[in-house]
């Protein structure tokens, strides 16, 4: 199973979960609020270009069974 960025068009496995106050700032355009998928090259492209230099924590999440 994966999903499609609907940026790039690319299919990705990993799942990253934005902040909703974040989410709405780079997802993909003409999307409803809360809605959209964009890969993590996406994701990260478009953080980059609203900051000048940043630092993101990610934690794996502990729900799954894998």
């Amino acid at each position: 199973m994966s999903c499609k960025c609907q940026s790039c068009n690319k299919q990705y496995k990993i799942d990253l979960m934005i902040h909703d106050e974040i989410w709405e700032r780079i997802k993909p355009l003409g999307k409803p609020k809360g809605a959209g998928l964009l890969c993590g090259s996406c994701i990260m492209q478009k953080l980059e270009k609203e900051n000048k230099y940043d630092y993101w924590h990610l934690n794996k999440g502990l729900n799954h069974d894998r």
